[in-house]
């Protein structure tokens, strides 16, 4: 990931910014520029980043002309929109940002009242970029993790009493998408996270004796469903990348004393299971989660037999989200900003190669408007209210069948 941050004279702000992302991930490439580039950095901005031990006292202002041949990931300009003309950089970008900050080079005063206003400036960058990281840089799929990890660790009781399943009344509700589960045989309550988003065991027509794979089993939930179904000639796997949760789905199994369901620590883009091998397939609110969902279906129809299936609930959209909520990492933990479009998702499972698809189930799903206010404004909430942006959740049914020209 390669990042250009740019301001007017790349002597503080921008230097600032630019060791801040260094010190939180050694493998970006940072470089930081201005339009009138001084000689060397400001000694204010290299004390005040010291402080937080990140030694900028090396760095070296640049021209942006330097980078106009160059390829970026992102460009971010962090000068005071109010107060000054952005640089605007006319090299091949990605994607532009800006996130702006006062120009602490104006600041009067003592030498402590000029080292406080950088001082504010820095803490001011170091969130706002820790920020901008978390949400644009950081590998999606182990921000994912930490947050399932962090769900499987806590007890079951916190996990009914916080407000988003993570013990801190923070970003997702996760009840707003999941289903009631205690009507069906096999049901343990000991293994319902509340996470999923539909019930695709009960649609999945799973028979006696089926080998059935759980793609996303977290602590066991649809699985131990499934089981009630196999019975004991039967066989169920569940698959999922989250150390905590295939520990915890272990520890239930056990109590339960089953011995024909099998928890598999792995990747669904590279799952751990030999091909034809599944009567049935099913998962529950996962997919979203997944970058490459047609790599995760195509593993899909590997590890199928021959006429075999899957019944897969799963978050999808019509029209599109605000650009807040579709690059939060908050929202893709929580199943929202991971979402595809529903007629390029069913495209997927048609390419594929699946045949006889079916949308067996199809809810919308309503986030609470405290929910969003996390991440819009008062104004962008309404205006997404108003843009007939809908989010559901649909459970999708398809055969693998012989292909009469293939």
């Amino acid at each position: 990931m390669k990042i250009l941050i740019i301001c007017t004279g790349n002597t503080c702000r921008s230097q600032m910014a630019e060791g801040f992302l260094k010190s939180l991930d050694k493998n970006l490439q940072v470089f930081s520029a201005g339009t009138f580039a001084q000689q060397n950095v400001n000694p204010h901005a290299i004390k005040a980043m010291a402080e937080i031990g990140i030694d900028i006292s090396e760095n070296v202002p640049k021209n942006v002309k330097k980078f106009l041949n160059e390829n970026f990931d992102f460009v971010v300009t962090v000068c005071d929109g109010a107060k000054e003309i952005c640089p605007n950089f006319t090299g091949n970008v990605k994607h532009r940002f800006h996130i702006g900050f006062e120009d602490p080079a104006s600041a009067e005063g003592t030498e402590n009242e000029i080292l406080s206003v950088y001082r504010k400036v820095r803490d001011e960058i170091c969130e706002q970029f820790k920020q901008f990281y978390l949400e644009n840089l950081r590998d999606i799929k182990e921000i994912v993790k930490e947050k399932y990890s962090e769900i499987a660790l806590q007890s079951q009781q916190e996990n009914e009493t916080s407000c988003c399943g993570s013990g801190t009344c923070c970003n997702i509700d996760y009840v707003v998408f999941s289903e009631n589960y205690e009507k069906l045989q096999g049901y343990n309550a000991a293994a319902d996270l509340g996470l999923g988003c539909g019930l695709p065991t009960e649609f999945a027509q799973i028979k006696k004796g089926d080998t059935v794979i759980d793609l996303g089993s977290g602590a066991g939930n649809d699985c131990f469903v499934a089981r009630a179904i196999v019975g004991e000639e039967g066989l169920v796997i569940g698959v999922d990348m989250t150390e905590a949760m295939i520990l915890k789905a272990k520890t239930n199994a056990e109590k339960l004393g089953y011995k024909n369901v099998q928890f598999r620590l792995g990747d669904i883009e590279k799952l751990p299971v030999t091909a034809n091998k599944a009567d049935v397939v099913v998962s529950n609110c996962v997919l979203n989660l997944v970058p490459d969902k047609e790599k995760a279906f195509s593993e899909i129809f590997r590890v199928l037999k021959l006429n075999g299936h899957f019944s897969i609930s799963d978050v999808v959209l019509v029209g599109n989200l605000p650009a807040k909520l579709a690059n939060a990492a908050a929202m893709y933990a929580g199943c929202v900003a991971g979402a595809m479009q529903k007629n390029d998702y069913l495209e997927i499972i048609e390419k594929t190669g699946f045949k006889n698809i079916q949308i067996q189930k199809e809810k919308q799903i309503h986030i609470p408007d405290e929910v969003l206010l996390n991440f819009l404004s008062n104004d962008e909430l309404e205006n997404f209210k108003k843009s007939n942006v809908g989010i559901f959740s649909i459970t999708v049914y398809a055969k693998k069948q012989k292909c009469c020209c293939c």
